[in-house]
């Protein structure tokens, strides 16, 4: 079984390689031609450290910054976040009633994964979205700290407002 970081590696790498969704035939030629042209290099790099010196924490960090550099074309639909979470596809875009997030989710998602790991609890319509820290978490709080919300987008809510230090708004 892999630890968290080997996860988190693999799923970094899988987000680097994947285009965007939605792309036509020439933006995906333009896509593989340059973005990850340029991201391959550091990826290489990236799975020799996890390799030779078994630095996944550093080789995920490389991938990251691969992907920061050469970025997807502006407004693509990408994974993000090592939760392997997809940004919402229209329909499952909040309800109005549902609060702002205090930070955007392309930011708020890869900013949570190394501190909490999200899931679901129990079946549909049932289901609680819960958020815990790591199994080996060594930071600052409760080792056995546990957030839920009815809906992923009110977990990331929350956890976004504890980022920043502050409690969210009622809604």
């Amino acid at each position: 079984m892999r630890d968290i970081y080997s996860r988190d590696l693999l799923t970094v790498i899988d987000e680097a390689l994947q285009p965007p969704a939605h792309l036509t035939a020439s933006q995906r030629a333009e896509w593989h031609s340059h973005t990850l042209r340029n991201r391959l290099p550091l990826i290489r790099e990236a799975l020799r450290i996890a390799h030779e010196e078994a630095d996944t924490e550093l080789a995920t960090e490389l991938v990251d910054q691969a992907m920061f550099k050469h970025p997807n074309p502006p407004g693509a639909i990408r994974v993000v976040g090592g939760d392997g979470a997809s940004l919402p596809t229209p329909a499952q875009q909040p309800s109005p009633a549902e609060g702002e997030l205090p930070i955007p989710e392309h930011i708020l998602c890869p900013l949570l994964y190394l501190n909490w790991n999200l899931t679901i609890e129990g079946q549909p319509p049932h289901e609680v979205y819960v958020a815990r820290r790591p199994f080996d978490w060594t930071g600052e709080g409760d080792r056995w700290e546990r957030v839920t919300a009815p809906t992923r987008h009110e977990l990331l809510r929350l956890l976004g407002y504890r980022l920043l230090g502050t409690n969210p708004p009622a809604n």
